[in-house]
């Protein structure tokens, strides 16, 4: 397609802002490139871009009207330039012409054709002589176009500004967005000649990419579906020819509702392009006779029969949007009595196809998304159908290659969309599994390093066995130990003293802890924990000094007549039974045990049925069956509560209890409920295929750092979507060391 070109050459991409190639005419001492009258030009590039809207002008190369204050701010000598009018780029000449009086206006004029943006490379060019208006011409792809119009300025004789200003490649006018070009470039020229009009042919030379159905390899019995991301015009237009596919899969029959999900190699969804081409073809044996054929989709939808077009659906019309009206369905074709009627949002029609009997190839294209308006579609597929009622038969079924009949009916394609859901779901999995495989060695490699630092690390001691308090694992050790420890504490205190959670903590939660309690307390005084008590507020010094009543500045605080300085400030004072227990109690060391020991009540373990009740809630989130409390109660195994554990585990039903709970952890504002933000919506789906893959735990976390995949089709970059936060990547460093080192980073936000 691109002769001359070499095998590694490269070319220059532009990204549609402040990307340019500037050349200074000392750069090119021997080229003129000042052109008067009856001078002629040639102006030739490669270019491949994605889109234009339509209305808008980039630039190729041109020279002058650089924004350079040494010359006139209007000084186009010539340029080059693509127009984007009726969903093509649209070779366009531009220069400004001087008269003998100095004045000066623009001439532009643009091609009646162009390409399709979106579809690959293309060769333009345009020549002109200067002074001859009617020599102006464009090629586009070799072939050269069918005349233009002088658009703006209309035709002149007069020269062209002529000057020492400096040529730009890839944007215009003082660059921006709005002049640049958002795409590659390659094999810009300029010529002082008319270049042969059998020369700019041979510049392109289409050589059409394979057929992407051949009948003869389809799989037998099978529909091949083949996804085509490549070639695909950005805007709502078909490909100028048939794209190759980059994934291939087969169905049983023609109905699709979704194509398998796209992974990036690190196994975490990744975006298609949108829009995309999904194709479905098959060799099918159809009777003879003259039958119905029906076909659907949600977008432009094209059904060829033998290489015949015969079914062309349109571009799907803009609806209300999600905060306008929905609109409804114009017409539903009804075709019978257990007709399947189209879903919201669905084209269809249907035709009658006559067929002498024998083998047909048929061939079923949809775009998947497109642009509505300024906007994205969502790039799904709806029912992508093709249904067949035979001749005399008032009944349809989905279109077969082999043995097996799908009812076109509502309950016929319910029960077929179900099974295809356990297999795409099994597929995505496979993929996702092949994917991450690809750094098994990079894992491994760092799970061993772990490995061998901890096994470097002395272990944590489990405290010896307390008696009278059972112990069934280490956990219970520890928690009996402590048990324990705050006993000895209660045990250290005077046996007539004072009971510091049944006498003193009263005291307080009624008088205190409503402005000494939390993070943000009155004074810088908290009198919910000890350590606080003791180091006291900002003025007063400690509120408690153990054996020392009259040194307390909580005591000198509750005991005082004077109304500045009494507290609580508010409400009855304390009565004169309470301070003296407060007093007291300060004098007796102020004992603060840890735990109310006289509240805790060691229990014995659940039996079996409590046990099966709460680890299947815990785990699946919905109680036991009656057949799965039978068969628990009669195993007689030690080790049966493990095994159902485990069973659990591995039950399907684990990611969907689970994904609730990992949303709110990970949930900036969990009170946001918005379809795109991250604590609802597509981020769930990543958690949801994160606990179905019993992903490890390292991985998960580092997958939530790199926010990496799509970020609103299923992958953890939504994770980083923002939930209004002014400084949102902060935020999720907050959530990240809360949700997994148990520490709370929000202060360092702004004190680190």
């Amino acid at each position: 397609m691109y002769p001359g070109f070499a095998a590694g050459n490269k070319a220059a991409v532009f990204t549609g802002k402040d990307s340019f190639i500037q050349i200074k005419e000392s750069d090119l001492p021997e080229k003129n490139l000042r052109f008067g009258n009856g001078d002629t030009i040639t102006l030739e590039a490669w270019i491949n871009t994605e889109q234009m809207g339509n209305g808008s002008f980039v630039y190729l190369i041109g020279k002058g009207r650089n924004k350079n204050k040494a010359f006139t701010s209007e000084n186009q000598n010539w340029a080059l330039r693509l127009k984007g009018e009726g969903g093509e780029a649209r070779p366009c000449f531009l220069f400004r012409s001087r008269d003998k009086d100095g004045k000066e206006n623009y001439h532009r004029w643009v091609s009646k054709e162009g390409f399709v943006p979106g579809s690959g490379w293309h060769h333009v060019a345009v020549s002109y002589s200067f002074g001859k208006p009617k020599t102006i011409a464009a090629w586009v792809d070799g072939k050269k176009a069918p005349g233009g119009v002088w658009d703006l300025g209309g035709e002149t004789t007069e020269p062209p500004v002529s000057d020492a200003d400096d040529i730009m490649i890839g944007t215009g006018n003082g660059g921006g967005a709005g002049n640049t070009l958002n795409g590659a470039l390659d094999e810009v020229a300029v010529y002082r000649e008319l270049v042969p009009e059998v020369t700019l042919a041979q510049r392109f030379q289409f050589i059409p990419p394979p057929p992407p159905i051949d009948a003869k390899k389809l799989p037998t019995g099978k529909v091949l579906v083949q996804v085509c991301e490549e070639g695909v015009p950005a805007k709502n237009s078909w490909p100028a020819y048939p794209p190759q596919p980059v994934e291939t899969y087969t169905e049983d029959v023609f109905g699709i509702f979704e194509v398998p999900h796209k992974y990036v190699d690190t196994g975490v969804r990744g975006d298609r392009p949108n829009p995309y081409l999904l194709r479905a073809a098959a060799v099918v044996i159809v009777p003879a006779g003259k039958h119905r054929l029906l076909v659907r989709g949600r977008n432009a939808t094209h059904l060829s029969v033998d290489g015949v077009m015969l079914v062309d659906l349109p571009i799907a019309k803009a609806d209300g949007g999600g905060h306008g009206r929905v609109s409804e369905q114009d017409e539903y074709l009804d075709l019978g009595s257990d007709f399947r009627f189209a879903p919201p949002g669905s084209q269809e029609k249907w035709i009658e196809f006559e067929s002498e009997g024998g083998e047909h190839l048929f061939v079923i294209e949809q775009m998947i998304g497109g642009v509505i308006g300024s906007s994205k579609r969502r790039p799904e597929t709806g029912e992508m159908v093709v249904a067949i009622s035979l001749e005399g038969s008032e009944s349809w079924s989905l279109l077969s290659p082999g043995k097996r009949q799908v009812p076109y009916t509502d309950e016929g394609w319910a029960a077929y969309e179900t099974e295809r859901r356990v297999w795409l779901t099994k597929f995505n999995a496979e993929r996702r599994a092949k994917a991450r495989a690809q750094h098994d060695a990079y894992w491994t490699k760092r799970r061993e390093a772990a490995s061998k630092w901890l096994a470097s690390t002395p272990a944590v001691k489990v405290p010896a066995p307390v008696k009278d308090l059972p112990a069934n694992n280490a956990v219970d050790h520890f928690l009996n130990a402590k048990i324990a420890a705050v006993s000895a504490q209660y045990s250290a205190a005077k046996k007539d003293g004072v009971h510091f959670y049944k006498e003193v903590l009263p005291i307080l939660e009624q008088n205190c802890f409503s402005c000494h309690q939390g993070g943000k307390t009155k004074g810088d005084l908290r009198l919910d924990t000890l350590s606080g008590a003791l180091k006291g507020g900002e003025s007063d010094g400690p509120a408690i000094a153990p054996g020392h009543p009259a040194k307390s500045s909580l005591i000198a605080r509750v005991s005082t007549d004077d109304e500045d300085y009494i507290m609580p400030p508010k409400g009855s004072p304390l009565t004169k039974e309470q301070i003296a227990v407060l007093e007291r109690w300060i004098s007796e060391g102020a004992n603060w045990p840890e735990l109310n020991v006289d509240r805790i009540e060691v229990t014995p373990l659940s039996d079996d049925l409590a046990f099966l009740r709460r680890v299947t809630l815990d785990t699946v989130g919905v109680v036991p069956t009656l057949e799965e409390i039978a068969a628990f109660q009669k195993d007689t195994r030690k080790d049966k509560r493990a095994r159902v554990i485990d069973r659990l585990l591995a039950d399907p039903r684990w990611a969907d209890r689970w994904m609730g709970y990992w949303q709110d952890v990970l949930a900036e504002n969990p009170n946001i409920l918005n379809p795109t933000l991250n604590n609802t919506g597509p981020f769930r789906w990543y958690l949801h295929e994160a606990l179905s893959d019993d992903r490890p735990m390292d991985l998960f976390v580092t997958e939530l750092l790199r926010m990496g995949g799509s970020e609103r089709f299923g992958g953890p970059a939504g994770f980083g979507t923002a939930s209004g936060n002014d400084v949102p990547m902060a935020a999720k460093g907050a959530i990240i060391s809360t949700a997994f080192l148990g520490v709370e980073m929000k202060c360092a936000r702004c004190h680190d």
